[in-house]
């Protein structure tokens, strides 16, 4: 397992520099739980075109962008899905909301699938979505792993509201948004309280090291 830390940020100020239109698209079911403070991690291994290299945490803070289909329902666990979260596909100029903005706490390479599994109570995903991610291989021939990344989420103080455009769809999993640029937030709320989040970051880090 290779461990890469990133900056503790304790609070989000203002957000101006070029981040600001770095959105990283998650299903909007997670997304949600991410909201809602029921995980602070998320998975993430390769898309069709995220490049010969495959996916990488290129940047250390984001927006959230919900993508939206209704195969979301067979990937997480039962008593996870919000019915409401599961419209179609995105048509062009319908409404997209970004509630959330998150921040890279660490970025851990996991290549040991009890690691994982020990890792579940900390995300909505089932084992199934888990497994088919961590064995995938661009080139068929890598040694199974997938990329963890541990979050801060906070809640905008209001929500990012623009029309959806055919350039956000496909197989990839960062955007650059130009209409963020437009917002300037003085402080995000965090999801988790400090406290709380500093007990859940020692218990997901322990589950780690332990193995």
């Amino acid at each position: 397992m290779l461990a890469i830390k990133a900056n503790s940020i304790e609070r989000v100020q203002r957000v101006t520099n070029k981040e600001t239109a770095t959105a990283f698209k998650e299903w909007a079911i997670v997304c949600e739980a991410l909201g809602k403070g029921q995980q602070s991690i998320i998975f993430r291994k390769g898309g069709i075109h995220e490049g010969k290299r495959g996916f990488q945490f290129k940047h250390d803070q984001f927006f959230l962008f919900p993508t939206r289909f209704h195969e979301q329902e067979q990937n997480v666990k039962l008593g996870s899905l919000n019915e409401n979260l599961l419209p179609s596909e995105y048509d062009l100029g319908e409404k997209v909301e970004i509630q959330f903005f998150c921040k890279i706490q660490s970025i851990k390479i996991l290549d040991d699938w009890d690691i994982i599994k020990a890792l579940e109570a900390f995300h909505i995903w089932n084992d199934s979505t888990i497994k088919e991610r961590y064995e995938w291989s661009m080139s068929g021939e890598e040694e199974p792993f997938i990329s963890l990344a541990i979050l801060r989420v906070y809640k905008l103080g209001e929500v990012i509201e623009f029309p959806y455009e055919k350039k956000y769809g496909g197989c990839r999993s960062w955007l650059q948004i130009p209409e963020i640029r437009e917002y300037d937030f003085e402080l995000f709320e965090p999801v988790i309280a400090d406290q709380e989040f500093d007990k859940l970051l020692l218990q997901i880090n322990q589950i780690i090291d332990a193995n």
